[in-house]
């Protein structure tokens, strides 16, 4: 617009170059060059007149003893041609060009606008909320974001407290066994009622025995006649409620991950007389910003009652952020597929838009050499909601069959040794966490690399080496079927001198 308002040239662009001094304009009538501006010593520069440059004909010249641009930096020149003008203040700030420049602006912010709602039509250019609608007609929706879910350990190192129970009343009807009403029994006291019209304590071990909250009358032993009462101590019921927060611990506050329990438990003496309750938790933020680590998460920001220590004894490494652009764009072009009913690709994806389903599906025909089989293997999703959707999508006679990934235990060993002047327990976590991220991204039939772990470690700031490096007692990769998926078992790494 200044161009033709100007009758000239704004913003010529021209390549310098070191060993060349004569740069020819556009144009054969140049009156006047306005103004040179480019690069010099990295910063922008505006040269002068018969200083730097000079006009001969159409051509530029730099002079000899002047200011020259970068080497290989581009150089702007602006000049006026032999034209008549009606205007000829076009230096910035002038009144001409501010008005000519905002008219400007505004024409081609609408050209922005008018080229995004062209774009926003097709589903390759879409993108964001208008990729959402164009890809509904087909009736596909985004994967929302998806919050990390696992298992946390509430539990105490000593016994809950004791509470009695006194004359605890059951109606003996010559069943043999008898229930109590609470499992948490420490020690039955006494057992009494009447036998043979005769008020009587029953003795344990000769006419009843006790196994966990169960009562059993023993053959031989007396019995009682209508009723019979129970005196028990019992250990006190402690409840998690459901909402019952926990997250991890960081001395930033921005840098905690807090996460929720799902449902109500109660704490029970296991098999090694600990007492614990695993309780399922989602993390407060969808995403992945909500996975952590076996061990992470050991705070709770209000503590419930009797609850000595939580911590999570595995990995919560679920967390899924929504589905990006691209991912829905090619889920959407295999829709059309889905409504065919004949190929791989759309029982791969009316797999992948059942929620909750965390990576690649993969889709095996004829796994076994039979015609007519087809095996689908996905990680997440609800299992019937996913049996659904392969029903719908399926072939006719063509058999589907789903299984999730086997487990492939994976135990690594290394030896890392560290720069003198690092923290090498602060290392150690690094090198850590460095390598469950690897193995947290792998996929369904993704092989176990040896040298995949040693990078992922040796990315590690302050490890100059690492050394007898093993996975599963082996120097060497773990192949994985197409039916399978790496999971960390164990990780061991010590710190070599």
């Amino acid at each position: 617009m200044l161009s033709h308002i100007t009758k000239g040239i704004v913003n010529e662009k021209h390549d310098y170059a070191i060993n060349r001094t004569k740069y020819r304009l556009g144009n054969t009538d140049v009156i006047e060059i306005l103004k040179v501006d480019g690069t010099v010593r990295g910063g922008p520069f505006v040269f002068q007149k018969n200083t730097d440059y000079r006009l001969g004909g159409s051509t530029l010249e730099w002079t000899r003893d002047g200011e020259k641009p970068d080497d290989r930096t581009p150089f702007f020149v602006n000049y006026r041609l032999d034209a008549p003008q009606g205007i000829t203040d076009v230096n910035p700030g002038s009144v001409t060009r501010t008005v000519v420049e905002s008219a400007a602006r505004e024409i081609d912010y609408l050209y922005a606008q008018m080229d995004h709602v062209y774009n926003a039509g097709f589903i390759d250019t879409a993108t964001g909320k208008s990729l959402d609608l164009v890809v509904s007609i087909l009736g596909v929706t985004r994967k929302v974001a998806e919050p990390a879910r696992g298992d946390v350990t509430f539990a105490r190192v000593g016994e809950p407290k004791e509470v009695e129970v006194s004359r605890e009343a059951h109606v003996y009807d010559t069943k043999e066994k008898y229930r109590l009403r609470d499992p948490m029994i420490k020690a039955v006291k006494k057992v009494e009622g009447t036998s043979g019209g005769v008020q009587t304590e029953f003795a344990q071990g000769k006419d009843y025995s006790i196994s966990g909250s169960e009562l059993s009358w023993l053959e031989g032993g007396r019995r009682p006649e209508k009723m019979f009462y129970l005196t028990y101590s019992k250990y006190e019921e402690i409840r998690i409620p459901v909402d019952t927060r926990v997250s991890t611990y960081s001395a930033r506050a921005g840098n905690v991950k807090v996460f929720r329990t799902t449902r109500e438990a109660a704490l029970v003496r296991n098999a090694e007389g600990h007492w614990e309750a695993d309780v399922p938790i989602e993390a407060m933020s969808p995403g992945k910003e909500g996975n952590v680590f076996a061990g992470s998460i050991n705070v709770m920001p209000k503590p419930v009652m009797g609850i000595e220590y939580v911590i999570n004894k595995k990995d919560i490494l679920n967390g899924r952020e929504a589905e990006s652009d691209t991912e829905l764009r090619e889920r959407a072009k295999r829709a059309l597929e889905m409504a065919g009913k004949a190929t791989l690709n759309s029982l791969k994806a009316a797999v992948e838009g059942v929620k909750g389903v965390i990576g690649e599906v993969k889709v095996v025909d004829q796994p076994d050499g039979i015609p007519g089989i087809i095996k689908i293997i996905a990680s997440g999703g609800d299992e019937n909601e996913i049996l659904r959707v392969i029903e719908d999508t399926r072939a006719a006679g063509v058999k589907v069959e789903f299984n999730r990934p086997a487990t492939v235990p994976l135990d690594i060993r290394l030896t890392i040794f560290v720069v003198e002047s690092v923290n090498r327990d602060e290392v150690r976590k690094e090198a850590d966490a460095a390598i469950r991220q690897y193995i947290e991204a792998l996929a369904i039939d993704d092989d176990v690399v040896l040298s995949r772990i040693i990078k992922s470690v040796l990315g590690v700031q302050g490890i100059r080496d690492v050394r007898d490096v093993t996975i599963n007692d082996r120097s060497e990769n773990i192949e994985v079927r197409f039916d399978e998926k790496g999971e960390l078992r164990s990780l061991e790494i010590f710190v070599g001198d």
